[in-house]
C-alpha cells in the first residue's frame, strides 16, 4: 500500500479553514524578500516564484512587504496604494490560486529602521529616537498622519481583495514601524497612539478593524506580532504576552505569529542560524498566543524538516508551518515530503546568504539552490543531452559534486576523481565545525543524485594528467578547489618544510583527535568568513585561550550583518580575543612561544604570550596545476568554483550546474 499525506505527516498536510477560506495544508511561505521588482510593477519573474512553490505544495504565501502607504511606494515594491497594477495583482493572485495556493500582501513600512547601510533619510516613526542599529531618528509621525497611514494601509488591504487576493498579513514585528509603536521604549507618544499598553498597541488594533470594516469576514488578516526583541527596557516574553491580549480583544485576526529581534544588536535573533537549537521559537510562540484563544497560530523560525513541522501540529503548539528559506532552497519541499521523499529535498543551510545577496541590493540567491525562481525549478530534473559525452570532473567539492551529478544526470558518461576518500571538499570540513552541520545537506544531495545518474566515482586519487588523459574524455571540469596563501610575514622555508598548516587543514587534523590542548591558539585572519569563526569556537572549547589577530579593524567583514552579529556574540560569549588592524610582526615571530602583533597604522606592539598554535586563514589562490595540460590535451576544459576564482558557496553550486548544463 503506498503512503499518502495523509499517513506521512497526517498533521503537516490536513486542510485547515481561514475566514472562511479552505488550505490544503498547513505549509505556508513566510515572507522572503525576492528583489526581483524594479519599477514597482508586478512582473513574471515575482509570479513565477510563487508559483513555483505553490506547485511545490505550499497552500498559502505571504509576499515580501508591497507599496501599500504613501510613505512606502519604492521602486523594488509591488505597488498597491491607488489602486496600482489592477491588471498585474489580479494575474498574480489568479496564476498561483490555480496551483491551489492562497496569495497574502504583506503590509509593512521600516519606519526608522535601517539596515543595508548609512541612516535612512525621510523616516517616518512613533517618536524623535533613534534606531537601535542605523541611529536613524525619523520624523514624529503627528496624529492625523497616524491615522492616513492607518487608511492607506486599510485602503490597499481592499484594493488587493479586489484583485482577487485572500488577505494581508501585518508585519508588526523585526523593528519595523508596527513594532516601533509597540514598544515603550520607541514610543514615547502623549497621544493617543501612545503612553500604555492601550495606546502603543492603538495603532495596530485601529487597523485590523479598518481592514475588516473594508474587506468583509471572507479576507484573511494575518499579524505577525514580536516576540522577545531584546532590546533593555523593550519587548520580553512577559509584554509580548502583554501586547497579544491587547491585540487579540479586536477580535478580527485570521490568525497570529511571532518574530523575534529588532533593528539593534539582535536583528540576528529572526534569522536563527545552526549555532543554536532547531525551532527555538515554537514553544514561546504558543505561550505568548494563548490570548488569541482559538485563532490560528504560525510557527516560524529555523524549521528545516517535516517531521518538525508536523510535530508542531500534532502537539498543538501551531496551526500553520510558515517557513522562509527551506522553501527558498526546494520549492518542492511540500511535494517531496508528501511523497515520501525527503531524503530528495534540497535543505537549507541556515547560512543566510539569501538575506545576504538582497542586503547586498541583489536578487534573492541560495547556497544550495541554484536555480531560484527559474520556471522549470520544482522538482527539477534536467533533460537529456542530445549528444552523450565522456565527462571527467576533477574535484570532490560542492562546485564539482554539482557538474557531476547534473551531467550525468543529462545523459553524459561521468566520471569524478577526488583526493578524499570522501566527497563535500572543504565543506565537508566546515560542516564539522559549529553551526556548519546543514552545509552536508549539499553534499549529500548532489551524491544521492550522482549515484542516480550513474556517476563513476574514483575517490582517494590526486589524479594526473595520464589519469584524465586514460579516459579520453571530451571535457574536463576543472573543481580543484583553492589553497589558502601563504603569509608574506612567513619565512618560506617554513612553507618548505611543512610548518604552520592552514586553518583548514590545521582543523582537518584536530578534528580527528580533539583533545583538549594547553596554551594559546592563535589564528590570522585574512578571510573573514564563518569557517574561520567557527574554527574559532571549536578552538576555544579546546585551548586555555583563542586570539584572533586580523588586519582590518573588524572581523567577519564578508558575512552579513545577521551573520556577523552572531559570530561576535558567540566568541565574545567564549572570551576569544579579537586583535584588529594588526599584522604579525615578521622580525620577532614565534621567540618563546611568542607572537608580536604589530599595528598596520601606527605601528604599536602587542605581544601574546604562551603560543602553541599558530594558524593562518587567508586568500584563497585557486589550484591550476592541471590546468595548461588540458588546455595543451585540446579538450573542452570548463574551471569552476574556487578554481576559476575563490568566491562563496552559493557561486560554486551556481557554476557547477552553469558547467553540467553546458558540458
Amino acid at each position: 500500500m503506498t503512503d499518502t499525506p495523509d499517513t506521512i505527516y497526517p498533521h503537516l498536510f490536513s486542510p485547515i479553514t481561514l475566514a472562511g477560506k479552505q488550505l490544503r495544508n498547513r505549509l505556508v511561505h513566510a515572507s522572503m524578500s525576492l528583489r526581483y521588482v524594479s519599477d514597482g510593477a508586478v512582473n513574471d519573474e515575482t509570479i513565477t516564484y510563487y508559483r513555483n512553490r505553490a506547485q511545490g505544495g505550499v497552500s498559502m504565501a505571504i509576499t515580501e512587504p508591497m507599496g501599500t502607504t504613501r510613505w512606502n511606494i519604492a521602486p523594488r515594491r509591488i505597488q498597491v496604494f491607488g489602486k496600482a497594477n489592477e491588471d498585474g495583482l489580479k494575474r498574480f493572485a489568479d496564476e498561483v490560486g490555480n496551483d491551489g495556493c492562497l496569495m497574502i500582501g504583506q503590509l509593512q513600512d521600516s519606519g526608522r529602521g535601517n539596515h543595508e547601510g548609512g541612516r535612512r533619510a525621510n523616516s517616518i516613526g512613533p517618536s524623535p529616537l533613534p534606531d537601535d542599529l542605523s541611529w536613524t531618528v525619523p520624523h514624529a509621525m503627528t496624529t492625523d498622519e497616524v491615522e492616513i497611514m492607518i487608511s492607506d494601509f486599510a485602503e490597499s488591504a481592499a484594493w488587493l481583495k479586489q484583485c482577487g487576493w485572500s488577505g494581508i498579513e501585518i508585519s508588526a514585528g523585526h523593528g519595523h514601524i508596527f513594532h516601533q509603536f509597540l514598544s515603550s521604549h520607541s514610543n514615547i507618544r502623549e497621544d493617543k497612539f501612545g503612553g500604555d499598553i492601550e495606546g502603543r498597541t492603538r495603532i495596530v488594533r485601529d487597523l485590523m478593524s479598518a481592514i475588516r470594516s473594508l474587506a468583509g469576514g471572507d479576507f484573511i488578516i494575518g499579524v505577525k506580532l514580536p516576540g522577545e526583541d531584546g532590546v533593555p527596557g523593550s519587548i520580553d516574553l512577559a509584554e509580548a504576552k502583554r501586547i497579544s491580549e491587547q491585540v487579540a480583544s479586536n477580535g478580527t485576526a485570521s490568525y497570529v505569529t511571532y518574530c523575534w529581534g529588532s533593528h539593534s544588536d539582535t536583528l540576528y535573533w529572526h534569522l536563527p542560524d545552526l549555532h543554536g537549537e532547531r525551532a527555538p521559537f515554537v514553544e514561546k510562540i504558543k505561550e505568548i498566543a494563548e490570548p488569541f484563544g482559538d485563532t490560528p497560530v504560525g510557527a516560524l523560525g529555523l524549521i528545516t524538516d517535516p517531521n518538525e513541522g508536523d510535530r508542531a501540529v500534532e502537539s498543538g503548539q501551531a496551526d500553520l508551518v510558515m517557513l522562509g528559506r527551506p522553501l527558498v532552497t526546494d520549492p518542492a519541499w511540500g511535494k517531496k515530503a508528501m511523497e515520501g521523499r525527503e531524503a530528495q529535498i534540497r535543505y537549507c543551510v541556515s547560512g543566510n546568504t539569501c538575506w545576504q545577496m538582497i542586503i547586498a541590493g541583489g536578487r534573492l540567491q541560495c547556497d544550495n539552490n541554484p536555480r531560484v525562481g527559474q520556471p522549470d525549478e520544482v522538482d527539477w530534473w534536467p533533460s537529456p543531452a542530445k549528444t552523450k559525452r565522456k565527462v571527467v570532473v576533477v574535484g570532490t567539492g560542492v562546485a564539482g559534486m554539482e557538474a557531476a551529478w547534473i551531467a550525468g544526470a543529462r545523459g553524459h558518461d561521468v566520471t569524478v576523481f577526488g583526493i578524499s576518500g570522501d566527497v563535500g571538499g572543504k565543506a565537508r570540513v566546515h560542516a564539522e565545525l559549529p553551526g556548519g552541520e546543514n552545509l552536508s545537506s549539499i553534499y549529500d544531495y548532489q551524491q544521492l543524485s550522482a549515484n542516480k545518474a550513474g556517476v563513476k566515482f574514483e575517490l582517494g586519487i590526486t589524479a594526473s594528467l595520464n589519469d584524465i588523459s586514460a579516459l579520453s574524455p571530451d571535457a574536463v571540469i576543472l573543481a580543484t578547489g583553492s589553497t589558502m596563501s601563504w603569509p608574506s610575514f612567513l619565512p618560506d622555508e617554513y612553507k618548505d618544510e611543512g610548518f604552520f598548516p592552514d586553518l583548514r587543514d590545521t582543523m582537518a587534523m584536530l578534528l580527528e583527535r580533539p583533545s583538549p590542548q594547553p596554551g594559546t591558539a592563535v589564528i590570522y585572519d585574512q578571510d573573514h568568513t564563518k569557517m574561520t569563526y567557527a574554527s574559532a569556537e571549536w578552538l576555544a572549547d579546546k585551548f586555555d585561550r583563542v586570539i584572533i589577530v586580523t588586519p582590518r579593524d573588524r572581523i567577519a567583514s564578508d558575512e552579513a550583518l545577521v551573520n556577523r552579529q552572531g559570530i561576535y556574540a558567540r566568541l565574545l560569549e567564549k572570551k576569544v580575543q579579537i586583535v584588529t588592524s594588526c599584522d604579525p610582526s615578521p622580525e620577532s615571530l614565534f621567540e618563546e612561544g611568542q607572537v608580536t602583533a604589530r599595528n598596520v597604522f601606527n605601528g604599536q606592539e602587542q605581544i601574546i604570550d604562551d603560543v602553541s598554535l599558530f594558524t593562518y586563514s587567508t586568500s584563497r589562490i585557486p589550484n591550476l596545476h592541471l590546468a595548461p595540460g588540458l588546455r595543451d590535451m585540446g579538450v573542452d576544459l570548463h574551471m569552476i568554483g574556487d578554481a576559476y576564482a575563490p568566491r562563496l558557496v552559493v557561486t560554486a553550486t551556481a557554476d557547477g550546474n552553469k558547467a553540467g548544463l553546458t558540458v
